[in-house]
C-alpha cells in the first residue's frame, strides 16, 4: 500500500491518468511489486460512504490483481459516484483502465 504523501504527489504529478465515472486512476512504473493507494475526499460523503468506496475499490483491485504485470504504482481517487454503485460497476471500470497497461496478462476468466 502507498501511504506516504510524497508518493501520492509524485504519481499525481508524473503519472499517467485514466478517468472513469467512478474513479480517476493515476499510474506509473514503480518498484518490483505493485503498490496501491486509495484517496477518498469529503465530497463523497461522510465516513461511512468514504469507507464503503475504499472497500469496493480495494476489493475490485484484489480480484484483478493477478492480471496486472508487476512493477506498477497506482493511486485511485474515488469520485462521488463510487459510493453509490455496485462493486461490479467499479470492477468493470477498473478492468477497462487496466487493459491499457503494457504487458498485461490475459484474464483467467477469458481463457477456455
Amino acid at each position: 500500500m502507498i501511504r506516504e504523501n510524497y508518493l501520492f504527489r509524485r504519481l499525481y504529478r508524473k503519472g499517467r491518468t485514466q478517468v472513469t465515472p467512478c474513479m480517476a486512476v493515476y499510474y506509473s512504473r514503480g518498484g518490483k511489486t505493485n503498490r496501491l493507494g486509495i484517496t477518498t475526499t469529503k465530497k463523497i460523503g461522510k465516513a461511512v460512504e468514504r469507507n464503503r468506496a475504499r472497500r469496493v475499490i480495494l476489493e475490485s483491485y484484489r480480484l484483478l490483481e493477478d492480471e496486472i504485470p508487476s512493477g506498477w504504482d497506482f493511486v485511485i481517487v474515488a469520485r462521488t459516484r463510487a459510493a453509490n454503485v455496485k462493486m461490479q460497476v467499479v470492477k468493470a471500470e477498473l478492468e477497462g483502465v487496466l487493459k491499457k497497461l503494457p504487458g498485461r496478462r490475459p484474464s483467467a476468466a477469458g481463457k477456455q
